[in-house]
């Protein structure tokens, strides 16, 4: 663990605490609307998030940031997603697709690979 990787599960835990499971998120994000699985949903990804569970299905998101639109609190849902993602990668434990877009970007200065 890095201070970098200890200070985003911080922030993530500040975000997600104020989330009180309403559940309005629900109805308007799309990965849930094909997935149909509670845990895809932001809302059980804040409860997965608040219990300190940093899991790959935080890569299942599309950060359209629709749930934020609908959230009666404000919350900033998609930046705690973005900053698990990051502690999963100072962890090393993100996705395959995730390390060959990254690779990509290093080789050629794209996500795809492609030399321009």
């Amino acid at each position: 663990m890095t201070i970098e990787s200890d200070n985003a599960k911080e922030e993530i835990k500040e975000i997600v605490e104020g989330c009180f499971r309403c559940g309005f998120c629900r109805e308007i994000c799309p990965v849930l609307r094909i997935l149909r699985s509670e845990q895809n949903s932001p809302r059980g990804r804040a409860i997965i998030l608040d219990k300190g569970i940093f899991d790959k299905i935080i890569y299942d998101c599309t950060l359209c940031k629709s749930c934020e639109e609908l959230c009666p609190v404000d919350l900033k849902l998609c930046e705690a997603f973005v900053k698990a993602r990051r502690v999963l990668v100072s962890e090393k434990r993100e996705i395959e697709a995730n390390k060959i877009m990254l690779k990509n970007v290093d080789m050629t200065g794209n996500i795809f690979g492609e030399i321009e």
